[in-house]
């Protein structure tokens, strides 16, 4: 077999062990979709999903909601491919606040907008979102760390054991005191 032809194969064998896990990932998430094959269009760098229809694009995908679940279905994905691949890429993922979408601006609150309803499936599918990254974390541990900056605190045990910090109450990620022993120049 030539070099090009051992190298479309691997890449080949790669993305489909990507959408494997994306799939996956989007099915237990829920999201729009996430019923039919989901995977990463290299030519035009973006998450796909294969619908009856046709290909759909993640800019085409629903609201934010989606949009974040679709990104951390690749992030992770990426990650368990990069893990069961010994590749050589840092073994964490960052994310800041990826509930955001799914908890209400105060001035939506102010307005009234809310409904419980609404509410109440978002909490469902905010809790599908730490539920799909504790999941991944265990089965990648000891060997990949996620560090998730968010305002969410879910009251499951498996959620309050994972939390490191929980900078609330007049506990923050900067302490003032550093502010007040280093004064800005």
């Amino acid at each position: 077999m030539t070099p090009a032809a051992n190298r479309h194969r691997e890449l080949t064998h790669s993305l489909g062990y990507l959408s494997g896990k994306m799939t996956a990932h989007a099915r237990s998430l829920k999201l729009e979709h996430g019923d039919h094959m989901v995977r990463l269009d290299l030519k035009k760098l973006t998450v796909v999903a294969d619908t009856l229809q046709g290909i759909t694009e993640l800019l085409r995908i629903g609201s934010g909601k989606n949009h974040v679940g679709y990104h951390l279905a690749a992030h992770l994905a990426l990650h368990q491919y990069f893990v069961a691949h010994g590749r050589p890429v840092p073994r964490f993922l960052m994310l800041d606040q990826p509930t955001q979408p799914y908890y209400p601006s105060d001035m939506a609150k102010q307005r009234g907008r809310l409904e419980d309803l609404a509410l109440d499936e978002d909490r469902v599918t905010v809790t599908r979102l730490f539920e799909l990254m504790h999941q991944v974390v265990g089965e990648l541990s000891p060997g990949f760390q996620m560090i998730v900056s968010d305002h969410a605190d879910l009251p499951h045990g498996w959620y309050q054991e994972s939390v490191r910090y929980n900078w609330r109450n007049g506990e923050k990620l900067i302490p003032t005191t550093w502010l007040d022993d280093n004064p800005a120049p």
